[in-house]
């Protein structure tokens, strides 16, 4: 995928889906990534919640926002959109915990709207590049 195709594609992500956390309780979003470098190290992937439109870069994602530090469009290597996604919050005295659902299915209209190539399943939405 080229640069403006991922720019596209997490700029879609954040309209559908909202703005992404690092805290999976925190997040309207929540995605499992990993790139060419940690394939070629032993399968790795990151979690947190989507980047925004602040988060969304020229050449990568921009440093903080949800995922914590840059990653280059063209290193990503796989990333997948669950349906739902779990969260729990402890903190002393106060444990909450859920599931906050993500519609995958509008997202993967607006995605077909845009032609950006990806697959979808009864569980997750991905982008697979390997």
């Amino acid at each position: 995928m080229s640069n403006q195709e991922w720019q596209t594609f997490f700029r879609i992500c954040a309209r559908v889906l909202g703005k992404g956390e690092r805290r999976d309780w925190a997040s309207g979003s929540w995605c499992a990534w990993t790139t060419f470098g940690h394939i070629c190290m032993g399968p790795h992937y990151w979690t947190a919640g989507l980047p925004g439109e602040a988060d969304i870069g020229e050449i990568g994602t921009n440093d903080s926002g949800p995922w914590g530090q840059p990653f280059l469009y063209q290193d990503l290597a796989h990333i997948v959109i669950p349906r739902a996604f779990y969260w729990e919050l402890s903190e002393p005295g106060n444990y909450r915990n859920g599931e906050k659902p993500q519609d995958i299915d509008r997202l993967s209209e607006e995605l077909a709207k845009a032609n950006i190539a990806h697959r979808k399943t009864a569980l997750v939405l991905e982008i697979k590049l390997y």
